[in-house]
């Protein structure tokens, strides 16, 4: 066992739910497409217990990985936090905090709006962004989190998305 893996164990982060990214845009998360001019991407997450725990939000990320000469430039795009404290969108969605137990799976949609991949990509040397497909220097990275009540190192899960033409 690693220092990070003790770290997290003892000061109670280890394990105590898991998430996987099942969803975007209406296709199996591992070989989503998402259009390089689209503003709205959306998916669904899904977290399972692994001890009682408190959920008190899920995180949403994209980031934009772009190789250069120099090495890679790092871009938040947009983040997102669901839902705000103590509020529901609608009596379907998941009203949090949210009590989790051992076993217990939810099944969270997400959406990320203002995405703005074209912007980035100018200032990144690709003023169009269609040339970015395909483009092996660049990624476009989705991170879910679940933001767990007493943990120092929240539970999350990523996937790289391939960019299709706008």
């Amino acid at each position: 066992m690693g220092f990070f893996d003790k770290a997290k164990q003892f000061m109670g982060g280890k394990n105590m739910a898991s998430v996987e990214i099942t969803v975007i845009e209406r296709q199996p998360a591992a070989s989503a497409r998402f259009p390089v001019g689209d503003s709205v991407l959306k998916g669904t997450m899904v977290i399972t217990g692994q001890q009682d725990c408190t959920l008190l939000a899920t995180k949403y990320e994209l980031w934009l990985y772009i190789k250069k000469d120099d090495g890679e430039s790092v871009n938040l795009v947009r983040s997102e936090k669901d839902p705000d404290p103590n509020t529901s969108y609608s009596d379907s969605c998941l009203k949090m905090p949210c009590e989790v137990k051992p076993g217990q799976v939810i099944t969270q949609p997400w959406m990320v709006s203002d995405v703005d991949l074209p912007k980035i990509l100018a200032a990144n040397g690709f003023p169009d962004p269609n040339r970015a497909v395909g483009d092996a220097r660049v990624r476009l990275v989705v991170k879910c989190i679940a933001d767990v009540k007493g943990s120092p190192f929240d539970p999350c899960a990523e996937v790289t998305v391939a960019l299709a033409p706008a």
